[in-house]
Order: C-alpha cells, then sequence, then structure tokens
C-alpha cells in the first residue's frame, strides 16, 4: 500500500474513534442520569462523575480541533536526479551529475491566509541544483521559499516573503529563470470576465538591502503585469504584457548584473503570449522584451525575442525553441542559467522530451543548441540533460 495511502487510511481510523469516543462520553452522561433517578447513586457521586464526564468530552473536542489542524498542513517535495554534459567552444565544457532536492510545508492558517517555507538544496538565486563529487561531504540547504499569501478580498491577494513569481510567463525562461523566488511585496487581482480570465499584478522587490540606508535607497525591481487567460470550447489562449523597472542602491550606484552584461540600467518591457486548440495537443508560444534603459558603449543591444511550440499526446510531452537575446537585453544575473550558460549576447533552439512514467515519476531529456557572438568570446555552447524527477 503507498504512502500516502495509508495515511489516509490512518487517519479515517483516528476519525471514527474520535467519534465513538465522542458518543460513548454522551452514553455515560446519560447512564448517569439513570442511575441517580432510580436511586443508585448519590447527588453527589452523580456530580462527581458527571464532572469527570465533562472533562473526558473536553479532552476529546480538543483533539478533534487538533486533527482539524493537522488537515490543513501540507508536505509537498521533489527530487531530481541530472546527468549532464556541457560542450563548450571556448574549453570550460564539463561532464557532472547533480541532484535537486526539495521539501515544503504549507498550511491553511484561516480560510484567507495560505503560508509556505519549503528548503531547497543549492544557494544559488538561478538554480538549486548539487553537484556531486565532493568526497561524500554533506550538502548544505537553504530557504528558497518562506511567505504569506492573505486573499484580502475575494480575488485579492497580498503576498509578502520570499514566494514564487507571482507575474505568468511562458515556456523559455528569457527574462526569468525557473528557480528564481523573488523577495518583496507584491499584489494580485484575478477576476472573471465571461470566457476570460484577467489577472493583475504589481509589487516591490527587494535585490539587495544596503546597511545604514533607508528602503527606498536599496536596491530594488518594481514591477507590473496584465494578464489574460481565454477559454472557449475550440482553444485556449493567454496574453500579456510586463515591466520590470530596475532601480540602482543610492550609496554606491551599483546593480546586480550578469551574463556578460555591459549596461548598469534595466527597465524591462515584455509582451507574451501562447494558444493552443482545444482538438490538437499542441500550444504555440512566444515572448519579446526590450530594455527601454539600455546603456554604454552597447546601448542598441537591447532587444530579445523566443518563438516556440509544444505539444503533449498522453504521457509523452515535447517542445522546441528558438531565441535570440542581445546583449543588454535582460538582466543577465536572473535569466535562464542552462542556456549558453546563462550568457546573454546569445542566441540558439532547446530541444525539450519527457515521459510520465507514473503520475508522480518522470524522465526527461533537454538540449540547448547555443552560440555566443564576440562580445561574449565568440562561443558554442551545446548541453545535454538527463533527468529523473519524483514527487512527493
Amino acid at each position: 500500500m503507498k504512502l500516502h495511502a495509508r495515511t489516509a487510511l490512518s487517519m479515517a481510523m483516528i476519525g471514527a474513534l474520535l467519534g465513538l469516543s465522542a458518543q460513548a462520553v454522551a452514553a455515560d452522561q446519560e447512564l448517569l442520569d439513570i442511575l441517580l433517578a432510580n436511586g443508585s447513586i448519590t447527588e453527589q457521586q452523580h456530580a462527581e462523575l458527571s464532572k469527570k464526564a465533562a472533562k473526558d468530552e473536553s479532552k476529546t473536542e480538543a483533539l478533534m480541533k487538533n486533527m482539524a489542524w493537522a488537515g490543513k498542513i501540507k508536505i509537498k517535495g521533489d527530487l531530481r536526479v541530472r546527468h549532464e554534459d556541457v560542450d563548450d567552444s571556448g574549453g570550460a565544457g564539463d561532464n557532472r551529475q547533480r541532484y535537486r532536492a526539495r521539501i515544503g510545508v504549507y498550511a491553511d492558517i484561516t480560510d484567507s491566509l495560505e503560508a509556505g517555507v519549503r528548503m531547497a538544496s543549492g544557494s544559488s538565486a538561478t538554480s538549486t541544483n548539487e553537484t556531486l563529487g565532493d568526497g561524500f561531504s554533506n550538502d548544505t540547504v537553504f530557504f528558497d521559499l518562506a511567505y504569506m499569501n492573505w486573499e484580502v478580498l475575494d480575488g485579492l491577494e497580498l503576498i509578502g516573503g520570499k514566494f514564487k513569481k507571482p507575474w505568468q510567463e511562458v515556456s523559455g525562461g528569457l527574462v526569468w529563470d525557473g528557480d528564481v523566488n523573488p523577495e518583496g511585496a507584491a499584489v494580485r487581482y484575478t477576476g472573471q470576465m465571461g470566457n476570460t480570465t484577467l489577472t493583475a499584478t504589481a509589487g516591490h522587490l527587494v535585490l539587495d538591502d544596503i546597511e545604514d540606508l533607508k528602503f527606498s535607497d536599496d536596491q530594488r525591481v518594481a514591477f507590473g503585469q496584465l494578464a489574460a487567460n481565454f477559454h472557449t470550447d475550440f482553444a485556449k489562449a493567454l496574453v500579456g504584457v510586463s515591466i520590470y523597472d530596475y532601480d540602482e542602491n543610492d550609496q554606491t550606484g551599483d546593480l546586480i548584473f550578469g551574463g556578460g552584461n555591459d549596461s548598469t540600467e534595466f527597465s524591462l518591457r515584455e509582451i507574451f503570449g501562447e494558444v493552443g486548440l482545444a482538438s490538437f495537443p499542441v500550444k504555440v508560444y512566444g515572448h519579446w522584451v526590450t530594455n527601454g534603459d539600455a546603456n554604454g558603449p552597447n546601448d542598441d543591444e537591447d532587444t530579445a525575442w523566443l518563438v516556440g511550440i509544444g505539444a503533449k499526446v498522453d504521457k509523452f510531452k515535447a517542445s522546441v525553441d528558438y531565441r535570440e537575446t542581445e546583449l543588454n537585453a535582460v538582466n543577465g544575473a536572473f535569466n535562464d542559467s542552462d542556456f549558453a550558460g546563462g550568457r546573454t549576447d546569445s542566441k540558439g533552439f532547446r530541444f525539450k522530451a519527457g515521459y510520465e512514467i507514473d503520475k508522480n515519476f518522470s524522465v526527461g531529456a533537454t538540449y540547448f543548441l547555443a552560440e555566443t557572438d564576440s562580445l561574449n568570446g565568440d562561443r558554442d555552447i551545446d548541453t545535454l540533460q538527463l533527468d529523473l524527477v519524483g514527487k512527493f
């Protein structure tokens, strides 16, 4: 019997026993009343025994409340084992085995307040992978989620802490790597208009807290997004627009950036979308972004785009997409860390395929065929990833 089945059976048995206990307490009190009525016990004996029965009933009710609270707590996690082969014409290729481990605890504190804490391997903002081969030494884990989500009104949420990206996006990681979990505060509103779901999201993210300065002087990202999901009997589609505006800190003027950027300013404006037919298991997706604040000697290298197609048939799924990212189009510290080694000023293909062996167990393969131009050393970077993924 699987673990979750055994857990469900145990919970059901405990619930039944608690129900029987409550009924037994009620029956005991009724019996005491009968014994008093026919003179088998005195008034004093009846009072003492009734008091004891009431205490037993109170304990049973407390236990039942604790069991109800336990039912609001969920524990979820996943484990991925990966073989990765990187062929870099620049001489920095690698062949390695890695794993990603994540486990989290999530609770419905009230009907409107959810909280979650998750720990993960790895320490990078764009990777939770841990590479094998360090003399069997123990590996460290870090909090990659620690948040509260409060639904203030129907459809209106306030989110704070370190949370999953509250905005919507399409596949590819053109602006944000899949492992990035921002920190700060966000507000999100979701409403329905006929067959269309509208989502508006805005927030303030903290990149770096500068000591002895006030909050407004820190490195920050202000963002806003409006997205619409359309659903009909024939098709479904997603379209959205976003802006991510980076602020330098007011002490040194520095900004977290990387991946080959030589711009120190970023204000990213994006358009994205995907569409699929209900009767045909294929979707087409695309993404376009420009950095309106690009500066420096390559301030004209400010645009990136991606287009792809994906399909899912029964337990099989596959996709292919092509992208071109100019040097300062996106912040290289946070975009897809696997494509071209996370470098901007790159272009190429990503091929993905996967098969679901069981509900919570799958295998997958990803191949990146990427190249960078002379600003990053004019190199080809091809990467193969083979994954086993289990969820619990």
